[in-house]
């Protein structure tokens, strides 16, 4: 194993639940003997924890998982146990979607002030990369079709990093990014983190 395979496994872990996993022991274990894959991964649970406790406070809409599933293209067979977890991973996006729209809307929080920098990383499609782990080339059309259809769109940085990808208030940026669904760009936007969550608002698309 080594620091990319052990980073690509704990993107994944969920704490104490999957710790018998010997998957996650493994890389739980050599995170232990990598400080910078150790402080990443601390980082990366604080974020999940400040996460998920806003999720925790936010009922999504009546059957929304069946509604968006039934009219979604997937690619991959019909696994049942993949299409439930591709439905948990669509209410964990919409719910994520509307923290963003709250935070937005009601600012009382303080939140650190926006800051202008550059991404190097792969353009995702988030509902698959959090149900699935999909990403990469292979995933190309299904994450094109994703983020052109309204899906949270992201960008994971070199550094395992992932930020949400925004356009300013009031415009979306999906038609624009679905084009480069898959791909590695640099994208120059504005930082701003709230809770632990980052945001970026998309200026600049340079492809490589």
């Amino acid at each position: 194993m080594n620091t990319r395979d052990a980073k690509e496994i704990l993107l994944l872990y969920r704490g104490p639940i999957d710790d018998s996993d010997p998957q996650f022991r493994a890389a739980l274990d050599y995170a232990k003997s990598d400080p910078e894959l150790g402080q990443w991964l601390r980082e990366q649970t604080k974020s999940y924890d400040a996460i998920r406790a806003k999720l925790c406070g936010i009922e999504p809409q009546p059957g929304l998982a069946d509604k968006i599933v039934r009219r979604r293209p997937v690619p991959f067979p019909r696994d049942w146990s993949r299409i439930s977890q591709l439905a948990a991973a669509i209410l964990i996006s919409a719910s994520v979607t509307t923290l963003v729209i709250k935070w937005s809307e009601h600012g009382n929080r303080p939140v650190a002030a926006a800051q202008e920098i550059l991404v190097t990383g792969e353009v995702l499609d988030m509902t698959c990369h959090i149900a699935s782990n999909l990403s990469g080339p292979e995933h190309a059309y299904c994450a094109k079709v994703c983020i052109r259809n309204g899906e949270p769109a992201g960008i994971k940085a070199r550094d395992g990093k992932i930020y949400l990808l925004t356009g300013k208030p009031g415009q979306s940026i999906n038609a624009k990014l679905a084009d480069y669904a898959a791909q590695v760009v640099t994208i120059k936007g504005k930082k701003s983190v709230r809770d632990g969550f980052t945001q970026l608002q998309v200026e600049e698309i340079r492809k490589l």
